[in-house]
């Protein structure tokens, strides 16, 4: 089974043109010169042109541990759920070495987390896989708000990231992700995927490998360019393994790639996944009128957290109107819904009530981030 799956990632990476054991192509010196406004945006000077050079070579051919005749004829496995899609979408190299089965034993561990993490998973993945896979993007990074957030999407962290994919402010307003009273476009489910996204591909762009450019999702990419200089300078490898990274830098792409086994052989690690169906789990429906979270729930016919969970970036328990009109909801409760609202009148005596302090909705929207649980 693992050497059918190893096969179907070379057939995919050697049919994408991804340079790998075969492709000369990749193993030239490459250079990125930083656009004027890009340098301003991120701060302190960097030299303005940086050299990487090649991280992926022949002699790392034999992880793949098959022959080419193997390589012909695979077909992806079929699609049965979400968890299949991603699958048949990793691309990635595989990274080997002590710190990725560390990480390995530790989510193996801890098998009730991983059925907790799946089960809050159910309600976004099939969002963020379907945006992964528009753009071309690797399957291994739909996974990543497991390691970001643990699929919290009200997670804060004490650097002030904030949602599932864990951006700070200051990154957040570079990717126009809205912060105000009313709302915080880092919780919003589909606004911060697709910054993350437009992120990622922009990292890539930079080191034209995931690799590094997951590190400096992490740390940031001015970081990861200087320790690439510091290893140029001493005449090093400058890939992700030889850099001098801090310890949760370090960690997260065997953090990654570990969730990314774990995933594909879950029997194999003694644990199990929620079962995802492979069709949207919500849709939005633009609400004009101000309504709150017990009015929504009503209307909508489904329990307030259920729509909290759905809509963490509201800020208030008012959640349309002001801000942000479109609310996400079940797929299978919109038509209801809209029937619904289509009869609903503000003068009832059910209607808007005064939103609560922002204290108590914060303690509703954040939930549980269990941060201790997760290690560098």
């Amino acid at each position: 089974m693992i050497r059918l799956f190893l096969a179907l990632v070379s057939s995919i990476i050697a049919s994408t043109g991804t340079a790998w054991a075969g492709d000369e192509s990749g193993l030239r010196r490459q250079s990125f010169v930083y656009p004027p406004m890009v340098l301003e945006q991120i701060g302190p000077k960097l030299k303005p042109e940086v050299h990487l050079g090649p991280v992926v070579d022949r002699s790392r051919a034999y992880l793949l541990e098959i022959s080419e005749e193997e390589f012909s004829g695979k077909q992806p496995a079929l699609v049965r759920n979400v968890w299949d899609r991603i699958r048949n979408g990793f691309v990635l190299p595989p990274l080997r070495g002590p710190l990725v089965a560390e990480r390995e034993l530790w989510y193996g561990q801890r098998k009730d987390l991983v059925a907790n993490i799946s089960q809050k998973a159910r309600r976004y993945l099939f969002y963020i896989v379907e945006a992964v896979e528009k753009r071309g993007l690797p399957m291994e990074l739909a996974l990543l708000p497991i390691v970001e957030s643990g699929f919290e999407p009200g997670a804060i962290s004490t650097a002030q990231a904030a949602g599932l994919w864990q951006f700070i402010p200051g990154t957040a307003q570079r990717y126009h992700l809205k912060l105000n009273d009313n709302y915080d476009a880092r919780r919003d489910i589909v606004a911060s995927t697709e910054a993350a996204l437009d992120y990622l591909e922009f990292l890539h762009g930079i080191f034209k490998d995931w690799q590094l450019a997951l590190a400096a999702y992490n740390w940031g990419e001015e970081a990861v360019l200087r320790a690439v200089q510091r290893n140029q300078a001493k005449g090093l490898a400058a890939d992700y393994e030889s850099l001098s990274l801090p310890e949760e830098t370090r960690y997260y792409v065997p953090k990654l790639m570990a969730i990314r086994n774990i995933v594909l052989s879950p029997e194999l690690h003694g644990v199990e996944l929620a079962d995802i169906p492979n069709t949207p789990y919500f849709a939005e429906i633009d609400v004009r009128t101000p309504l709150d979270i017990s009015s929504v729930a009503r209307l909508a016919g489904l329990p307030a957290a259920e729509v909290l969970a759905l809509n963490p970036s509201h800020k208030s328990l008012f959640i349309s109107g002001k801000g942000k009109p479109a609310v996400l909801l079940p797929a299978d409760r919109i038509e209801a819904f809209a029937h619904n609202i289509a009869n609903y009148s503000s003068k009832s005596p059910r209607g808007i009530r005064k939103p609560p302090e922002r204290k108590g909705v914060e303690k509703a929207i954040v939930g549980l981030k269990s941060l201790e649980e997760r290690p560098l």
